[in-house]
């Protein structure tokens, strides 16, 4: 078989996919899919599709273990209520049911007019326990799927996509890792086998600067980065040139081309793109699109309520029913000092907000206080 994108949505010509543009990452995966293939199955990607080569890889075993007599393939998928409700419950290709339509279509070649027939894919799901404090959610698991196969329908999209892309990218290195799998063996370390292997796999470019305090598991850093003193980079993926400055903290992340984090930031399951600035934080949930920046703001992720956090889509708001979504930040946007943003929130293109001045307090009016 055949796999084919002949068109990619506008929306996705600008965004990027663990630090290389999409169009450009799914041509390579294209690539790898075809590499060898018959011409009996010819498969269709819509142009909205954000996928890896695991994703394609799922959809090929489908299609090799059919034995129906259709011409014309369609896909679904239905993970599991916790990958809906943390990656697609806003989703226009959602149905209320939870299954992902997927604008896929396998067509063979035949002579015939046959007929038409949907395939449910199955896909492997990564569970993680997470230990929250009992003051803010109860505990709870992790799941996230081991392929990626993205119908993008808004911008948070390309957050979620990430997300998945930095898991199943590891999965699929760690299958070709035999002196993880050893370090992993030896280690005195109190966590399962397989999440030793993760940690000690890392895949460092050697034009980089690492401060022998840094620590580096399960990541890759690019070209001519400069990781400081103290800094923690964990099942991340850092793309050339990034600057983290002593005391930053990255973790289930991806920071593009020439972004800054400055001293003692945490950035958590966050989404940076090229030339972003960002101080102070943390930040979590978030996206920071093309030279965005966030100077010492408060962005919330969380809402104590329990109600659905609302996004702004191109379809109208959507409710995203996942427990924890930071800001967006459009292109050259920026978020100044003393703000306080709400979860979900996208702020727009060149925006600058701003704390209203009357509420900043000076030395000079501190002084003139009378008491």
């Amino acid at each position: 078989m055949i796999f084919k994108q002949d068109v990619l949505n506008s929306a996705l010509l600008k965004r990027r996919l663990l630090c290389r543009p999409i169009k450009q990452a799914q041509q390579h995966t294209l690539a790898q899919i075809n590499q060898t293939h018959s011409s009996q199955w010819t498969v269709l990607l819509g142009d909205t599709l954000i996928f890896d080569l695991a994703g394609l890889e799922a959809i090929k075993h489908t299609i090799a273990h059919y034995e129906g007599n259709a011409s014309i393939l369609h896909f679904s998928w239905q993970p599991s209520s916790q990958v809906v409700r943390d990656y697609y419950s806003h989703n226009a290709f959602c149905s209320p049911d939870g299954i992902i339509e997927l604008p896929v279509q396998a067509i063979k070649q035949t002579n015939q007019t046959g007929q038409e027939e949907t395939l449910a894919l199955e896909i492997e799901e990564l569970t993680t326990p997470i230990m929250y404090p009992a003051a803010l959610t109860p505990v709870d698991a992790n799941h996230t799927p081991l392929a990626l196969l993205m119908p993008y329908s808004c911008e948070h999209d390309c957050l979620f996509a990430n997300q998945i892309a930095v898991f199943s990218a590891l999965s699929q290195r760690l299958k070709k890792a035999p002196i993880s799998w050893l370090k992993a063996l030896f280690s005195f370390r109190k966590v399962p086998f397989k999440k030793r292997v993760a940690l000690h796999w890392k895949d460092i470019h050697p034009s980089a600067d690492i401060h022998p305090s840094a620590i580096i598991e399960g990541s890759i850093i690019g070209e001519h980065c400069r990781i400081g003193a103290h800094c923690v980079v964990r099942y991340s993926v850092l793309g050339s040139r990034v600057q983290l400055h002593d005391g930053a903290k990255v973790e289930y992340a991806v920071v593009d081309d020439n972004s800054w984090l400055m001293h003692d930031l945490v950035l958590y399951r966050s989404l940076v793109e090229q030339q972003v600035f960002l101080i102070h934080g943390p930040y979590q949930f978030s996206f920071f699109q093309r030279e965005s920046a966030a100077f010492a703001s408060i962005m919330m992720d969380y809402r104590p309520d329990n109600k659905p956090i609302r996004i702004m889509t191109p379809g109208g708001i959507k409710d995203y029913q996942g427990r924890f979504l930071g800001a967006l930040l459009q292109e050259k946007a920026k978020v100044f000092g003393g703000t306080l943003t709400a979860p979900g929130i996208t702020i727009p293109a060149q925006e600058e907000v701003k704390c209203a001045i009357e509420n900043i307090t000076t030395a000079k009016s501190i002084q003139n206080r009378k008491i």
